[in-house]
């Protein structure tokens, strides 16, 4: 490959360092979520490390997605896989020489999800500077399947491991892989001597011209409208899926944890065949993807027969993994290398912000009518979104980049 284009053999250490990474943060999710309750047999602070495990993101994201575009993106996604493992061995240091302290292990996890924050704009603005822009679709498609195995062996792994062997071994297979991880991605080739920042620019000047950016550039806000209503759905779907399984469907803790798999099935499949769709569909590809997560939610609202539950799930996963990778492909592809890191750091507020703003309100639904009107409600946003892609797939822009990305 040329220069401008990562080689294929460091596109396989780009794949290695995505599944490790999701590897890693997925067993470590696992482990520490049952740590946790083992420690303090109260639902009450699972949540706690759920709700403020997104808080620093929120509140971070903005200057995260300056220092993307200030500094070298290889080197800051290799800086926030090394902080992950130092923080995870000064978690297993604190616990081998005090006590199994509840609130370290939540600080220590809001530690990972700033770092997760910096990991994902940082290594998806790294993507886009390597790669000719006609190949995006693909590497995002393909670095998208690889990192939903990656956490899909590390959560089926965590799961075991815990109950063989102790929960800190398993954090120590979690520090050795994100180390892993970070040594694959120093392997790949980066831009020498990439200075894209003003001279004698500000933080917060460099925040405003981020939003200036996307003032004046609305076909990337109709992007991210379109991607954290996805993310708002994939993770509702999965959020309430225990309750779902058990108020609704009346099944069983193994059946729950197959729901859970078929979604990330659903995912890997979309991932794989990402490029594909994007060929066949074309402009119209996010109009027919979020179709399909209207007949997912559908079949898991309003039937409780299992097959349909499965087949819905897997419909799920397939949209609205459709919705994030080719979305973030359109997205590189239409933003200037100098926002790349703010762009991503953007989207990330508005799907975070959507989620944590979006799940009190579907907590009361299940509560008062039932987990299935959960699916149901989700229809509301994703009905509007289709209106608002058929009208985005009429655009000049819109057409001619999928045009040539084709």
């Amino acid at each position: 490959m040329t220069r401008g284009r990562v080689r294929m053999k460091e596109f396989k250490y780009l794949l290695g360092g995505f599944f490790l990474s999701e590897f890693g943060r997925a067993m470590y999710f696992v482990t520490v979520s049952w740590l946790l309750y083992e420690i303090t047999s109260d639902a009450y602070f699972t949540g706690l490390l759920l709700g403020l495990g997104f808080l620093p993101g929120l509140v971070l994201n903005l200057f995260l997605g300056v220092f993307v575009d200030r500094f070298n993106r290889k080197k800051l996604t290799i800086i926030a896989n090394i902080i992950s493992s130092i923080s995870i061995v000064l978690l297993l240091v604190y616990i081998a020489i005090f006590d199994r302290n509840p609130w370290v292990i939540i600080i220590v996890h809001m530690v990972l999800q700033v770092c997760g924050s910096l990991f994902r704009p940082a290594i998806q603005a790294f993507m886009a500077e390597s790669f000719e822009k006609k190949f995006l679709p693909k590497i995002f498609s393909q670095t998208s399947s690889t990192g939903i195995i990656g956490g899909l062996v590390g959560a089926l792994f965590g799961g075991i491991l815990i109950s063989i062997i102790s929960a800190g071994t398993t954090l120590v297979i979690v520090a050795v892989s994100l180390v892993i991880s970070a040594i694959l991605l120093l392997k790949i080739e980066s831009k020498k001597n990439r200075s894209i920042c003003k001279e004698g620019s500000s933080i917060r000047k460099e925040i405003v011209e981020g939003f200036q950016y996307v003032k004046r550039n609305k076909f990337l806000l109709g992007l991210f409208v379109i991607m954290f209503t996805g993310q708002l759905v994939y993770h509702s779907s999965l959020g309430f899926l225990s309750v779902y399984t058990v108020t609704y469907l009346m099944k069983s803790a193994s059946i729950y944890g197959l729901l859970d798999a078929t979604i990330s099935v659903g995912g890997i499949f979309a991932g794989f065949l990402g490029a594909w769709w994007w060929s066949i569909a074309k402009q119209h590809f996010a109009i027919c993807s979020l179709v399909i997560i209207v007949v997912g939610l559908l079949l898991v609202g309003l039937t409780p027969i299992l097959p349909f539950a499965f087949c819905g799930v897997f419909l799920i996963g397939v949209g609205t993994t459709w919705i994030r990778v080719l979305l973030q492909s359109l997205q590189q592809m239409a933003t200037e290398p100098e926002y790349h890191g703010r762009m991503a750091s953007f989207r990330m507020i508005g799907n975070q912000g959507a989620v944590v703003l979006a799940a009190p309100i579907l907590g009361w639904v299940a509560s008062n009518y039932g987990a299935d009107y959960i699916y149901l409600c989700l229809l509301i946003p994703v009905s509007v979104c289709v209106i608002f892609a058929v009208y985005q797939a009429k655009g000049k822009e819109f057409i001619e980049m999928i045009r040539n990305a084709a």
